[in-house]
């Protein structure tokens, strides 16, 4: 686990829901997007319990950082552990 910390999402933008394949035990996370960050986590009804983020590299598309996001979080599932995205205890 790198340096987590909770990310103020009050006036991120809801982006959707990540699903990985069968390989990765349906794993799913709702996604949005701050002004630096791709946030993933689980909503409930106090709002999204964050699982991690990624720090939206600018000189990539939305699109771009997204496929990046699914890449790490399949990454992290495979087992690999040296990652771009910085996540807490709940994954």
């Amino acid at each position: 686990m790198k340096q987590w910390k909770a990310v103020d999402i009050d006036n991120a933008e809801y982006l959707g829901i990540i699903e990985l394949p069968e390989e990765y035990d349906f794993q799913h996370f709702e996604i949005v997007k701050t002004e630096d960050k791709l946030v993933f986590g689980s909503a409930c009804n106090i709002g999204l319990l964050q699982s991690g983020y990624l720090d939206i590299d600018e000189y990539f598309s939305l699109n771009e950082n997204l496929q990046t996001l699914v890449e790490e979080l399949e990454a992290y599932y495979s087992g690999e552990r040296d990652l771009n995205i910085v996540y807490n205890d709940r994954m």
